[in-house]
């Protein structure tokens, strides 16, 4: 991923409106008669996730289209939204999403606006992970899919907001994991077209295919074994077993980092049970855990402990 960007602005004049638009991927005309109209915008992200937290003060219409998948979560006084034939009114704290290719006016006044930008692309790569299909993403509603689902999103958009806002957003993973959140959290509270119990039973075989894997290397990392074992375990494919991970691991972790991962955490521990008067190297227990190249095994091993294999050795 590349750098954290941010951006705040207030502005009074909604033409300036139309060209953040631009930059944004969010393609909307402004227009107000309001003389006490103002717009504040606090926008940060990542080339692959952004979140917008917007106040509208005064009332405002807006008109247009999105390159995006964008979902505007809106507590106030009044939005009311119509994107194609549906429309609705959002101001109570529920949930629009915006599609590309879907025309969208909106009213709205004196609101709270938080929005999550997830580009297309992205939101397809992780349907295709997710699912195991191919299937073009395309959603049949801009509402939730039910009361308990536009209750999750909801919760999610606040809690990412808040993560936005804070300085751990500045650390890759936690942008890793929250990108991951917003994009099966889109997929799951917003109806897709297609068939849901193919989808359900794709996810399923994923999941077990996970478990059956995890426990394989689980039990055999101090053994020889690689991804294709596991892969034979689980009885599937190796790239099979890369999408159930991905769609099934809190960090969206590879077969092979899962395996690299658990083979560091073992040569943690025996570094840390080590006594170099009797002999113990980092280098042989490095290389007794799979790890031949003794500057990426320290690399590796200081972005994870936060500390050096020498030190933990000579604790």
């Amino acid at each position: 991923m590349s750098g954290v960007f941010r951006h705040e602005l207030t502005v009074t004049d909604p033409l300036v409106l139309a060209a953040l638009g631009e930059r944004t991927g969010m393609r909307f005309g402004y227009g107000t008669e309001d003389p006490h109209f103002s717009y504040s915008l606090s926008r940060a992200g990542d080339e692959q996730v952004a979140v917008s937290t917007v106040h509208v003060g005064g009332a405002m219409s807006l008109w247009g289209d999105t390159e995006v998948f964008t979902v505007a979560h809106v507590r106030g006084a009044r939005y009311d939204w119509q994107i194609r034939d549906e429309s609705g009114a959002a101001a109570g704290g529920s949930s629009v999403l915006f599609r590309p290719e879907h025309p969208s006016l909106v009213v709205a006044q004196d609101v709270d606006v938080t929005l999550v930008h997830l580009p297309v692309e992205l939101v397809q790569e992780t349907a295709d992970t997710v699912y195991g299909t191919r299937t073009p993403v395309a959603f049949a509603a801009a509402t939730s899919a039910g009361d308990r689902l536009g209750q999750y999103w909801s919760g999610l958009a606040r809690y990412g907001a808040g993560v936005v806002a804070s300085g751990a957003f500045a650390e890759p993973l936690v942008r890793a994991e929250l990108t991951r959140q917003f994009m099966v959290g889109l997929l799951e509270c917003f109806p897709l077209t297609g068939d849901p119990d193919e989808r359900c039973l794709s996810m399923e075989a994923q999941a077990r295919r996970y478990r059956l894997a995890v426990q394989f290397l689980d039990d055999r990392a101090s053994d020889p074994v690689t991804v294709e074992d596991a892969a034979r375990a689980a009885g599937t494919t190796t790239g099979a077993l890369v999408r159930a991970f991905r769609a099934n691991h809190p960090l969206g972790l590879t077969p092979a980092q899962y395996l690299r991962r658990i083979r560091l955490d073992a040569a943690h521990r025996e570094l840390a049970a080590g006594d170099p008067g009797a002999g113990d190297t980092v280098k042989e227990i490095a290389a007794r855990w799979g790890f031949s190249h003794p500057g990426r095994f320290a690399r590796d091993y200081r972005q994870l402990y936060g500390t050096t294999p020498r030190r933990t050795l000579d604790h």
